[in-house]
């Protein structure tokens, strides 16, 4: 079975209507959603759609959730009123002043933080994915793992929204 067979295979067990990319990104479902729900919904779908997870399967799940949860902000920064916004920026001259920022563990996001805007793009993501994945393969680690596209397939099986270009054959993530 060719790639498009089992690609149409899938969407017809798993998602028979395909919906466009969102314009919010999924760290917003992925935080508000238990684990266990989306990971039970992984597993029913892959059921469904004939694929056996292995723990290295999972382990890219995992990282995906974490990286979503920790490391992407879901809605635009904004401020409420100027005196937030001046002592938001004004913060190493107020005593009292506590900036968010400051508490955030590096150690939870080697690979950077992506803004609202960047965490719904699919090149963003799949190149944290490739670099957290570099010591065991990278892209072709991920590849090996999800034919279809690491991205595409677990958004499909955890029914995120899709993120822009997530099958863009200009960087490598087209099935």
């Amino acid at each position: 079975m060719n790639n498009q067979e089992q690609l149409d295979r899938i969407l017809n067990e798993v998602a028979p209507v395909m919906l466009p990319p969102a314009d919010y990104p999924p760290a917003t479902i992925v935080r508000d959603t238990p684990r266990d729900e989306l990971e039970q919904r992984i597993r029913d779908n892959a059921k469904k759609a004939g694929i056996e997870l292995t723990d290295a399967h999972w382990e890219v799940i995992h990282f995906l959730f974490d990286f979503y949860t920790h490391c992407t902000e879901d809605t635009p920064g904004s401020y409420l009123n100027q005196m937030a916004y001046w002592k938001y920026v004004d913060c190493d001259n107020d005593p009292d002043c506590v900036n968010p920022e400051d508490h955030a563990d590096e150690n939870d996001c080697p690979y950077g933080k992506l803004s609202a805007k960047e965490a719904i793009n699919g090149y963003r993501v799949f190149r944290v994915l490739t670099q957290a994945f570099k010591d065991k393969g990278g892209k072709r680690h991920l590849y090996r793992l999800y034919p279809l596209g690491p991205i595409f397939t677990i958004h499909l099986l955890a029914q995120l929204p899709r993120l822009l270009n997530d099958v863009d054959p200009h960087y490598g993530t087209a099935f």
